[in-house]
């Protein structure tokens, strides 16, 4: 399938212009061609190769050979030639010079055009790109396959070992069977760090085969690896592995060669798959630790977290939809635990440090259970009653329906509110104790009209004494809504959150499993895939507090959620399963749901303070780097034209174009325009 974020139109050049590839790691790119590099129309061509025959003695014209393929395997680039030829009406065939022509993946290959038409390629990305040859308006369209094959090895790490790791058929470890970490089926998005495999080292110093490939990409690196078992491949080769991947699997082979027997085995193996989108945005999350203070982190760009008003504790908080505002619970406030709404700045996407929160207003109203409509102009707060207020100036507003909203028999108050992303609903968890801690519940739903300010339409969905839930775990808790509104994510606990009785301190050790419902009120769906991804049992049904990035992305829905399972081996994370290891994790879920489980495996987030318990994850999506002015990039998923050159974001008008006969809506969407033209909804030539 065409992958959004690096297939776009084009530059549409004369016969003689040359169009170039892209010349940077960053991501695809155009060299130097531009979109007003030149179209030329008429019966001759351009070379004027006094051919006699006009547009209606020609029947067709095509490429020869249609299709052709280049491997590069770091020897240096590498060429295809294709001639383009006309069939004429009595049957004969001539060669023929093209009036415009266009290559649609130009991070692929350089075009050079004449007869024959030249593609040059030389990577850094592997795909298949098309050649668009116009021709007294008739079309002829070759295609390009590029392979990659690419081998790193080590300094330090011995030929012989490379040797032995490249033989066929090698026998099963029998030391190394599986990894800790990731695993087996994750979904990753682009735009996050290369992952750290892990596994159970048997020894120090053995060398390891990693192998990549996908469709038209394979990679191997050879490492000698510690004791610990870790290892990631450079992060500009993930980044190019999963900017040419089409969308079929990423298979991951892993294999050992043993120092001391002078012995290959095949260990381990899995299958990823690489959403079609970036994740790059700025997630804010509580740390508990330490008074508790929130930090905002930018996942993927290096960027180290950033303490939220200056580190003062706060903790119960939310972030609107649109990511223009943070409200939470500021600890020692105008009242202690007064809701308090933060501005916030656009997010980066190079790694630098954009402007810190500020200040909107101090609320001086009790805010630990609060919530954020998605336009951040209002907010949710208190527990009973739950009550309405302004953003902007923190007044409380009276008569919203809030205020004398029913609960039900058995239940004391509402906790965790949540809007949904289409501004329309509510969702909530009446409870039986207070706002921190209860065992019985029910998750309900309500409308929100945004133009009235008010509250209807009360709705329960689950109830804590479901059969579905496992005895010991009846604490419904944290729901949060898909991007499309229509399912609602919540935990099912042992303890409402991480306190009880006793106490909060991080050594209380707590169960809980995320659960989806549809708003409709089928019965909800354990997301076992997401609860359950590790190998080791100690590890399974240790997911919490999810919540739902608000915007779909590459036909995911995408949690971050809480989880005291252990990070592979990595000593800073792993150890016993308590409170005081909460860390934040990312899962995928399919956005179409139905009785059975969408979830995927997660994977952790990188980036994160590693000192502190983090818990409660919103997620700002960053806005993507405009091409006026030459905004600055590190690939093309991050300009909002997808396109990337030298570390600039180049403008596009599409991300692919239409042949000859295909729909369209407008003449940009044509290859070859302005030669070519949409007329009546599909693109034609004026010639024919």
């Amino acid at each position: 399938m065409p992958r959004t974020v690096h297939v776009f139109a084009g530059l549409v050049l004369a016969v003689g212009a040359s169009l170039a590839a892209c010349g940077s790691d960053g991501g695809s790119g155009v060299g130097d061609a531009t979109p007003d590099s030149g179209i030329i129309n008429g019966d001759g061509g351009i070379f004027g190769d006094g051919n006699p025959f006009n547009a209606d003695d020609t029947k067709r014209i095509f490429f020869e050979p249609a299709t052709a393929t280049v491997t590069i395997d770091g020897t240096g680039p590498k060429a295809a030639s294709y001639i383009l030829k006309a069939e004429h009406k009595d049957g004969s065939i001539t060669m023929v010079s093209a009036d415009s022509i266009q290559f649609d993946r130009p991070d692929l290959a350089k075009l050079t055009p004449g007869n024959p038409v030249v593609a040059t390629a030389a990577g850094p990305f592997a795909g298949v790109g098309k050649i668009h040859a116009l021709y007294k308006g008739l079309e002829a369209i070759g295609q390009l396959r590029v392979i990659l094959q690419i081998e790193y090895v080590q300094p330090g790490v011995d030929p012989a070992a490379v040797a032995a790791l490249k033989g066929a058929s090698l026998p099963a470890d029998p030391s190394v069977t599986a990894l800790l970490y990731p695993y087996d089926a994750t979904v990753f998005p682009l735009g996050l760090s290369s992952p750290l495999m892990m596994w159970n080292a048997p020894q120090a110093n053995d060398t390891y085969r990693v192998h990549y490939d996908e469709t038209n990409y394979s990679y191997d690196g050879y490492y000698k690896v510690g004791a610990l078992g870790q290892q990631r491949v450079d992060q500009a080769a993930w980044d190019r592995v999963t900017a040419s991947n089409d969308g079929s699997p990423l298979h991951m082979k892993l294999s050992r060669y043993n120092a001391a027997t002078t012995t290959a085995y095949s260990s381990t193996a899995q299958s990823w798959t690489i959403a079609p989108a970036s994740l790059r945005g700025a997630i804010y999350y509580w740390t508990t630790s330490a008074g508790g203070h929130l930090s905002k982190i930018q996942p993927g760009t290096g960027a180290a977290p950033i303490p939220i008003n200056g580190g003062q504790c706060m903790g119960c908080h939310a972030v609107s939809a649109d990511g223009t505002t943070l409200v939470a619970a500021v600890e020692n406030g105008a009242v202690n635990r007064s809701w308090v709404s933060f501005n916030l700045p656009g997010v980066s996407t190079d790694g630098g440090a954009p402007p810190a929160a500020s200040v909107r207003i101090d609320s001086a109203q009790f805010g630990a259970n609060i919530a954020a409509n998605p336009n951040g102009k209002y907010v949710v707060y208190g527990t009973n009653p739950l009550l309405l207020g302004n953003a902007a100036t923190g007044a409380n507003i009276i008569g919203s329906g809030l205020e004398g909203m029913a609960l039900d028999t058995g239940m004391a108050t509402y906790a965790h509110p949540a809007f949904s992303p289409d501004g329309k609903h509510l969702a909530a968890v009446q409870s039986s104790g207070n706002w921190v801690n209860w065992q019985a519940s029910k998750l309900s739903m309500m409308d929100f009209d945004e133009g009235t300010l008010k509250f209807s339409n009360l709705k329960g969905l689950v109830p804590s004494t479901s059969p579905l839930f496992s005895g010991g775990q009846h604490a419904i808790a944290y729901p949060s809504f898909t991007p499309d509104s229509q399912n609602l994510a919540f935990h099912v606990a042992d303890q409402a959150t991480g306190c009880n009785p006793n106490g909060c301190d991080a050594n209380t050790p707590g169960v809980s499993s995320i659960w989806l419902q549809k708003t409709s009120g089928a019965d909800p769906i354990r997301l076992t895939a997401l609860d359950d991804s590790s190998l080791k049992p100690a590890d399974d049904n240790l997911a919490f507090e999810p919540t739902f990035n608000p915007v779909e992305r590459g036909g995911y829905h995408w949690v971050v959620f809480t989880s005291t399972r252990d990070w592979g081996n990595a000593p800073e994370v792993s150890g016993a399963a308590v409170n005081g290891k909460k860390r934040l994790w990312v899962a995928a879920i399919d956005k179409v749901t139905g009785a059975t489980d969408p979830s995927h495996p997660a994977f952790f987030l990188e980036g994160q303070e590693i000192t502190t318990m983090n818990m409660r994850g919103f997620w700002a999506l960053a806005a993507c780097t405009p091409t006026a002015g030459g905004g600055a990039c590190s690939g093309g998923f991050e300009c909002c034209s997808g396109f990337c050159d030298q570390g600039v974001c180049i403008d596009v008008s599409q991300v692919t174009c239409k042949a000859t006969g295909e729909s369209c809506t407008m003449s940009s969407d044509c290859c070859n325009n302005p030669s070519v033209q949409c007329q009546g909804g599909i693109c034609k030539s004026p010639l024919r």
